[in-house]
């Protein structure tokens, strides 16, 4: 399944990008890396990535998602990722990158948090 993406905007300042299909290297996902980055230059600063219909990710992929989480860390704000599948948790396992990511089991967890002001593990310093 091609990749899909669908914006949407949460009360108060909470942008959420929902995803479904293969988060892999092609023109979908460099559409998908442009639209995050142009949703960070138009003052985004509490992001949300759900995963929760994304079928498989690879190293591309993540490779976009340490992009966004670098990008917005830069700008002093919060990334979260939401419902990641097995696989894609297992890829956060084996590169290490679940230690730095916040990573919640769904998107609703990942919008309360963000309005409790939980950045945890979401900003990185240069």
């Amino acid at each position: 399944m091609m990749l899909e993406t669908e914006v949407f905007q949460f009360e108060p300042d909470i942008t959420g990008v929902s995803c479904a299909g293969r988060f892999t290297l092609g023109t979908r996902l460099s559409e998908t890396e442009a639209l995050f980055n142009s949703l960070i230059q138009q003052g985004a600063r509490k992001l949300v990535l759900d995963l929760t219909h994304v079928e498989f990710v690879d190293s591309a992929g993540l490779g976009i998602i340490m992009h966004i989480f670098g990008e917005i860390g830069q700008q002093g704000g919060h990334f979260r990722v939401a419902g990641p599948s097995d696989q894609v948790k297992r890829l956060f396992e084996i590169t290490h990158t679940k230690a730095i990511l916040a990573i919640d089991p769904d998107l609703v967890t990942s919008v309360k948090k963000l309005q409790d002001g939980d950045g945890t593990a979401t900003s990185v310093t240069a």
